[in-house]
């Protein structure tokens, strides 16, 4: 059986501004079925030879974003046509349920738009755009590396990672970088198993190993930290608030910087601060010191409950607020690096070197590794874990007042 898919102007619905609609039109032998998109064009836009829009058409900005989406149509819909062909399913479907399977394929036997779009859109609703944005990363990465094409789940083969793994290395890219991206592949993958969505027989984990190299984490002693408490920096400057919040997540047991901009006036209760850990959600409590209150009392003033206490979050809606947060890190960055500079100290300094920073003071005094481990809120230290939870509050307490004293 003959199948073809093509990209067609459906001249016989002409709209009210002169365009035509265009769709994917799919032929089996003498019968057709079409298949709208999202796009309409005038006559004149449109090259039926090379079924695309003319890059002389002013309706659209980027020409060839469209046209590439609409390659991708065409491309993945041949595919399918293709595979039911040498299947030798076609003998058995009509054009109205091969046009069904055409349709259906990106949501339950694709692995970006099932898996990759609909867990996206399942985490942005639960407000974990963090981890939406790490399946977003990983979608458009197996994207790149395959040419566009909308992979099945059978199709994410051990050779096929073994090219990808080959074509990033020799790009000079990190093996922690190549890490990054299969594991949340591998993740997905694992997640469409246990749903009946992918065969534990296709699963490429099985015999194809992720590779990745451990990075020092990076931390400064307390001599360092104490000459950044102590140098001094115009009041209201980028490097003076940039110095207090730096300093505000290194006497709060290394208070990740995304929790820190989430803090609001009305966590401060009982003379201590109790928050929710955006990464995992795991409840935390530390005892207000002497240096926390100082800082507080300056970004404290004339808010309400509902405030956020420091200035990092900007905008209101959940995406814009992501892109704050993004945003004011990589300036924070830019500014401690500047202080580190003005202080002596050596290497790239992040917001996160006050997380490593209070744990391995901590070490250095001798702090046991279970209190440390409470202290970060860490969830996935199997050796320590079954200890923390039989800590009081109190012992980590007073292993903080050790560590910033």
């Amino acid at each position: 059986m003959k199948a073809s898919a093509n990209i067609n102007l459906d001249v016989r619905r002409k709209k009210k501004d002169g365009t035509y609609p265009l769709v994917l039109r799919l032929v089996c032998n003498l019968e057709s079925r079409t298949i709208p998109l999202d796009y309409s064009v005038l006559k004149d836009d449109w090259d039926p030879d090379y079924q695309m829009i003319r890059k002389e058409c002013k309706q659209f900005g980027n020409i060839t974003r469209i046209n590439n989406y609409l390659h991708k149509k065409q491309q993945d819909a041949q595919d399918i046509l293709d595979k039911l062909n040498t299947s030798g399913e076609f003998e058995k479907l009509s054009i109205t349920e091969i046009k069904n399977i055409v349709m259906d394929k990106k949501e339950h036997n694709s692995f970006e738009s099932y898996y990759g779009n609909n867990l996206v859109k399942e985490l942005k609703l639960a407000k974990k755009l963090g981890n939406a944005s790490v399946y977003e990363q990983a979608i458009n990465f197996l994207n790149r590396n395959a040419n566009g094409r909308n992979l099945a789940f059978n199709e994410i083969t051990f050779q096929l990672l073994k090219s990808i793994e080959a074509k990033f290395l020799s790009e000079n890219h990190s093996l922690n970088g190549l890490s990054f991206y299969l594991r949340t592949i591998r993740a997905i993958f694992n997640r469409a198993i246990k749903e009946g969505k992918a065969k534990r027989e296709d699963y490429p984990f099985t015999t194809y190993s992720i590779k990745e190299t451990k990075t020092r984490k990076r931390a400064i002693h307390k001599t360092e930290m104490d000459k950044i408490k102590a140098a001094k920096f115009k009041r209201r400057t980028r490097l003076w608030h940039t110095r207090n919040i730096f300093l505000f997540s290194f006497y709060n047991r290394g208070m990740n910087f995304s929790d820190l901009a989430k803090l609001r006036v009305s966590d401060i209760q009982d003379d201590r601060i109790n928050y929710r850990r955006s990464k995992t959600g795991k409840p935390l409590s530390v005892k207000l010191t002497d240096a926390t209150r100082a800082i507080l009392k300056i970004y404290m003033v004339g808010k309400t409950s509902d405030n956020l206490i420091f200035p990092i979050l900007k905008r209101d809606t959940p995406e814009l607020r992501m892109k704050d947060l993004y945003n004011e890190r990589r300036t924070f960055n830019k500014y401690l690096n500047q202080i580190a500079n003005k202080c002596g100290i050596e290497g790239n300094i992040t917001s996160y070197v006050a997380r490593h920073s209070w744990a391995t003071i901590a070490k250095d005094l001798n702090v046991p590794i279970s209190v440390i481990s409470e202290g970060l809120g860490h969830e996935d230290i199997k050796t320590t874990q079954i200890y923390l939870d039989e800590f009081d509050t109190s012992i980590i307490d007073e292993a903080n007042k050790l560590i910033t004293g």
